[in-house]
């Protein structure tokens, strides 16, 4: 192999290594952009919200157990993502990650009826 054969090769190798990081960096950043269009960021104040509760009970197939409780309200916020809430007054506080809330909408029993 000449010398100008190898210089090619590697001038090759180095603009197909260039390419790659530059579609890789593209995708990462287009990744990251529909992530962050789904991630729940603000946190919540203090309100009513929804508990996630992922427990399965023994029996019971997990399709027909509820998967949300309350409402709850958020007493306080520990961090950006950890909070201690309430159900009521005589109950203990929970606290959870901020992944497993979500807000709370109350129904309206007259709504979409015609």
């Amino acid at each position: 192999m000449s010398c100008n054969t190898s210089i090619r090769i590697d001038l090759n190798r180095t603009s197909l290594n260039a390419e790659v990081r530059q579609k890789l960096k593209l995708e990462s950043d287009r990744l990251k952009t529909r992530y962050d269009l789904r991630v729940n960021t603000g946190g919540f104040q203090v309100g009513e919200v929804w508990l996630y509760n992922p427990k399965r009970t023994k029996g019971k197939s997990p399709k027909l157990q509820k998967s949300w409780e309350g409402p709850y309200i958020v007493v306080t916020r520990l961090n950006d993502v950890v909070y201690r809430i309430l159900k009521n007054p005589q109950a203990k506080m929970k606290i959870v990650h901020l992944g497993r809330l979500t807000p709370y909408q109350e129904l309206h029993p007259n709504e979409g009826v015609t």
